[in-house]
């Protein structure tokens, strides 16, 4: 046994390190000693993975790996362990966290780059020269290693002929393959055979020294353990980093060359040159694959900070930490501030002590008591808070006379809930940021102390004031541009709806016809007249609620809470007659309008289009009425997209859209464009842009719900925007644009200006899906004519039927801007909603500050 033992020694050849690092990166210059490990490792720059499963089309860098993917096809259970670890996995870190050697993300940027407010990009593409450079040497120094590793294995082989009889001894003893017949050996067994456990003893020399043990005794990582050759440099790669037993396979198919295939093309070399084997070419995704996923994330982070969004922190009252805007310090109760309100007065009564220590007292009780005493020392005066009111009263932005009566109004008999909260209004629409901020504090007081009188006194909810002020506590709240109080204001629109359901305000029997007489005179008139004053201000307030909730409905795209069909009640009177300043005006008025009967009613008007013209109010609440209809089209349509059976829909869905369509048509030639005004324009076209367009989708696409959102909408929307209705809901869009230019200063806010962003909304997703289309496709886009948008003319209507020309809008330098010129559009649609407001930032109200940021959230996302 020693002379076996003897004959067992040989001596280990001294690696030289410059024989075994000959391959360098000309990238990074790390080196390595194989050249398939170069290939792999130049392929970790370029981010190629030509090696494509047949199965599941995942790709890989290496062929090895590949097949060992395809064979865990075969095993369920490791192909469901295979996926969780693929799950935790990144497709490419980016440059910060590569450096750190930490874990990244596929959303990028990543979580780490923005709580580090640092840039999060990936490495640069590499030099083609620099690569071409590096795969030429590799194959010279692939070549020599060849002859060096040839001269030294017969050197070695001379002088070590006890240790090949013994290592022949091992693989005669060796089992043979599960494949194979009996006695046949596998191509690879010289370096995948393990020690036989049949063998009594195995005998391992080192040197001099030399010991024998049995196999069983050995522990599995010995006993499996290749030849010992074979762990030089260039013999074998290990699967793992931690598999011990070390499954040795040489064969040629699982090293990577497919990269030294390409050395000698006289081509140059380019980082997606792909393997030799046809079979393993990888269709490459567009070099805007990763631009495209870092938009979707951009554009998620501009809606996480807009007003769409509200997340409700616990132990946080914002109501209380508004209430130290109540008080107005020194400077702020200086005079300048009543130089933003109008010196016009509208009534003659001026506000009282008295009302002004009412509301003070209101606000207290609804104050922490820590605010009582700044608050007390510091609030409103009466001049500050009479100039409000009388603001409230003339502001043509506000709308009150609308459904307020001038001439019976009066401050000392109001509601004190009430006058508070017109005041909030009042203050809360100003150009003045601390004015701003007490109308928005009071609104606070005055929506908690009403809801406390609800609760106290219950023969409140069918109280006039009180639903006047429950109203405005509502409008306040939706368009203040904050999205805590625009929730709030949601969510407590349907008590008021039910409040007006409930008590029969939408049946046209509720409403008797109060008419003078002739011989009506002194108390029997100035009765009459006060009774009609009550009811038509009723009347104009459920009308008034009527187109909150439609205005809401479009604004935030949910449904409406008052059918179309239950609106049963007469259109409100004349503004004539309805400013009347006393009884006997009131009477001369209503019997020279030769009034027959009540006026008719929405739905009345749907169906005789003629009412339109004879009666006041009658057009704007039609196109309301419409939009019930409109909302109901939009959920057929979005259903029938997800069913198969689309035949039926279609003709259903096509049906419906012609007769909405054709209603709007018609209301058009009724009410010509010079009888409109500007709002009714901006209504009527809004109202066609929905019909044509699916602007949830479109929101989705924007990223108000998130990235994978955004992805299933953009599958949703690459149809839609090839289709007719696409360019026509452009065409809407600009119609849109121009009639809001036409608003006077101060006009485009609250449901107007959500309009804008609608249609900004339109141009700039159409633009975005067609240059995603246009790149996916690969196509090239024809140079054609730009035709404006704000026009509707010959070149407009060919256009849309025909897809001739390039659609664009015009600037407030009278220039067309092209779709495509992302950044450009989004600067023009940014400034016609701040130029409205003045040239002072802080004048934009916050609503439409607010839709600027998204606005610009979305440029800086996509331009």
């Amino acid at each position: 046994m020693e002379e076996q033992a003897g004959s067992f020694d040989f001596a280990l050849p001294e690696p030289s390190t410059e024989a075994e690092r000959l391959f360098q990166c000309n990238t990074c210059k790390r080196s390595f000693t194989r050249a398939d490990h170069l290939t792999r490792h130049v392929r970790s720059h370029t981010r190629q993975k030509p090696y494509v499963c047949p199965i599941c089309t995942k790709g890989f860098a290496r062929v090895d790996l590949l097949k060992r993917h395809v064979a865990g096809h075969n095993d369920a259970n490791k192909r469901q362990k295979r996926d969780i670890v693929r799950a935790s996995r990144v497709i490419q870190a980016c440059e910060a966290c590569s450096q750190m050697h930490l874990r990244c993300e596929d959303a990028k940027p990543c979580n780490r780059c923005r709580k580090k407010n640092i840039d999060c990009r990936f490495p640069d593409a590499l030099d083609p020269d620099n690569q071409i450079h590096t795969i030429h040497a590799a194959q010279d120094l692939f070549n020599i290693s060849n002859n060096l590793l040839e001269d030294d294995t017969r050197g070695n082989m001379g002088a070590s002929t006890q240790q090949e009889d013994h290592m022949r001894r091992l693989d005669d003893a060796a089992q043979p393959s599960a494949g194979g017949s009996e006695g046949e050996r596998p191509a690879h067994s010289h370096h995948s055979t393990a020690l036989d456990p049949n063998l009594d003893t195995a005998v391992l020399g080192f040197g001099e020294h030399a010991f024998e043990t049995s196999p069983n005794s050995l522990p599995d990582f010995l006993r499996n353990m290749p030849p010992l050759e074979s762990c030089f440099s260039g013999h074998g790669t290990p699967r793992g980093i931690m598999d011990v037993h070390f499954d040795w396979d040489i064969n040629f198919n699982d090293l990577d060359m497919g990269l030294l295939d390409q050395y000698n093309m006289q081509i140059p070399f380019f980082p997606n040159t792909p393997s030799t084997e046809t079979g393993s070419i990888e269709k490459q995704p567009p070099p805007e694959e990763t631009s495209r996923q870092d938009d979707v994330t951009g554009r998620a982070e501009a809606f996480q900070k807009s007003v769409w969004r509200y997340l409700p922190q616990s132990n946080r009252d914002y109501g209380a930490a508004e209430q130290p805007n109540l008080a107005l310090s020194d400077s702020d109760r200086a005079s300048e501030h009543q130089s933003h309100l109008s010196s016009r007065r509208v009534t003659e009564e001026r506000l009282q002590q008295s009302t002004r220590d009412s509301l003070l007292a209101l606000v207290l009780g609804t104050c922490r008591s820590a605010n009582v005493t700044r608050i007390a020392s510091a609030f409103p005066g009466i001049d500050l808070l009479d100039a409000l009111v009388q603001y409230f009263l003339s502001s043509p932005s506000l709308d009150s006379t609308f459904w307020f009566h001038i001439p019976t109004f009066s401050p000392a008999t109001i509601r004190t809930e009430l006058l508070a909260t017109l005041i909030a209004a009042s203050a809360a629409s100003t150009p003045d940021v601390s004015l701003r901020k007490l109308g928005f504090a009071l609104q606070e007081s005055s929506r908690a102390s009403q809801a406390r009188a609800f609760e106290e006194d219950n023969t409140a909810i069918r109280n006039l004031q009180a639903i006047q002020c429950l109203l405005l506590l509502l409008e306040i709240g939706m368009w203040s541009g904050i999205s805590r109080k625009m929730e709030i204001a949601e969510s407590f629109l349907q008590p008021l709806v039910t409040m007006l359901r409930r008590g029969g305000r939408f049946r046209r029997t509720t409403w008797a016809e109060i008419v003078p007489e002739l011989s009506d005179e002194g108390a029997v008139l100035s009765e009459k007249w006060n009774r009609w004053v009550l009811q038509e201000s009723y009347l104009r307030l459920v009308y008034r609620a009527f187109q909150h909730d439609r205005q809401s409905s479009l604004a935030l795209l949910k449904p409406p809470l008052i059918s179309y069909s239950e609106m049963q009640l007469p259109l409100p009177c004349s503004d004539t007659l309805w400013q009347s300043t006393t009884a006997h005006f009131w009477k001369a008025k209503y019997l020279s309008s030769q009034r027959s009967a009540q006026p008719p009613s929405p739905t009345d008007c749907l169906l005789d289009l003629s009412h339109l013209r004879r009666h006041d109010f009658a057009s704007v609440n039609f196109l309301y009425m419409i939009w019930g209809m409109i909302w109901e089209y939009r959920q057929m349509a979005t259903v029938a997209g997800k069913t198969h059976i689309q035949p039926n829909n279609s003709l259903i869905l096509s049906s419906r859209h012609q007769e909405l369509t054709k209603y709007l048509s018609d209301f058009e030639v009724s009410c010509s464009s010079a009888g409109r005004a500007g709002d009714q324009r901006i209504i009527l076209q809004l109202m066609l842009l929905h019909l044509n367009a699916p602007l949830d989708e479109m929101q989705l696409f924007a990223g108000i719900e998130g990235p994978e959102e955004a992805r299933r909408a953009f599958a949703a929307l690459k149809d839609w925007v090839t289709a007719a209705d696409a360019r026509q809901s452009l065409f809407h869009a600009g119609q849109i644009l121009k009639a809001a230019e036409l608003l006077s200063s101060g006009q485009l806010r609250n449901f107007f200006s959500i309009a804008v962003y609608h249609a900004s909304l339109i141009l700039w997703g159409y633009a975005v899906l067609k240059r995603s289309i246009t790149r996916r496709e690969n196509t090239i886009s024809v140079v054609q004519d730009l035709v404006s948008l704000d026009e509707d003319n010959l070149e407009v209507r060919r256009f849309i039927t025909l897809d001739q020309g390039t659609p664009a809008i015009r600037s407030s330098k009278d220039a067309l801007i092209e779709l495509g010129d992302i950044n450009g559009l989004m600067e023009t649609l940014i400034n016609l909603l701040r130029s409205n407001h003045g040239p002072l930032p802080e004048s934009c109200p916050p609503l439409v500050e607010n839709l600027v940021q998204l606005m610009e959230g979305l440029r800086s996302a996509t331009a």
